[in-house]
This record gives C-alpha cells, structure tokens and sequence, in this order.
C-alpha cells in the first residue's frame, strides 16, 4: 500500500483502475514446491464486488496451483499496471471456482464470445487480503524518504563532484 495513502483509499483507487482497457494483469500462483507460477490473464477483471477470472484449460499449471490454493490457503498475488504505467499488487486468496450454474453459464457465453467458441473450465473468484502501490516513481520517492542514505556510490560522486 502507498504509505501516503490509507488502505481503503488506495484499494478504491486500484479497483477504480482495474478493468482499463490496455492493462495488463498477472496472476501469481504457487506451485506444489512453493515455487512461483506467473501468467498474463486478461480475463481477470473487477465485477464491483469481487475480483474474477476465466480459467480457459482444466490441466493448466495455473488451473492446479489455484485448487491448491484453495485447498490448503496458499497465497495468490496479482499484479495490475495500468496503461500510464501506475502499478499495484493485489494479494488475494481464492474464494470460489464455479464450474456449473447460472453464473457459469454467463461466464461461459462470455468467454465463447469473446475467445471465438472456447469454451472455459471455471470461473474463479478472489478474495482481496491487502493492496500495495507499487508504481516505480512512487516506491522511489517512499525509500529516498525513508532511507536517504542508501544510495550508490556513484549518485553520491555525482552531488558531490568527487
């Protein structure tokens, strides 16, 4: 979160922002090693209640790390930057996958049409735990505040005309 900004200002910000057109969405999972699982998911998207995504293939790497998520707690990550380059970090943990239904059957139109006849395997919904800025001018402007003496050897040759 933006140390500027209180939680829940930042989070209506950064879900004011989620659904642009031209942002670009990562979905970080966790393996069964622990290790992390990162995919580009353009289905994700703020429904005004919760964060959504389609799962297009029921054996994807993402598809299994998301069920054991929800199994066993694990983590989830989301990254959204927005078209002038703003950045955040969703953490979230999986809540739901509807596989049958009224809203999966939406869900699936939908992504018939908009994927050309695919079809989907699920419909996952996320629970929002935290929300950080982590736009690059701002995380600069927060650790020169906070650390003003962490600074290469070369920008301190540079005041200082060494």
């Amino acid at each position: 979160m933006s140390r500027a900004k209180s939680n829940d200002a930042l989070l209506q910000e950064a879900l004011s922002r989620f659904n642009e057109e031209g942002a670009i969405k990562v979905l970080t999972t966790l393996d069964e090693n622990g290790a992390p699982h990162s995919v580009c998911k353009g289905s994700l998207r703020w429904s005004g209640e919760l964060i959504e995504s389609w799962e297009i293939l029921e054996s994807s790497e993402t598809n299994r790390n998301l069920t054991r998520a929800i199994w066993f707690d694990k983590p989830i990550a989301i990254l959204l930057i927005t078209p002038d380059k703003k950045t955040y970090q969703f953490s979230v943990k999986a809540s739901r996958n509807i596989v049958s239904g009224k809203e999966f059957t939406r869900a699936y139109e939908a992504a018939q049409e908009r994927y050309g006849g695919r079809a989907i395997a699920g419909v996952w919904r996320y629970e929002i735990v935290s929300v950080k800025d982590e736009t690059p001018s701002t995380r600069i402007a927060e650790e020169q505040a906070a650390r003003p003496y962490f600074v290469h050897l070369d920008q301190l040759a540079k005041k200082d005309n060494l």
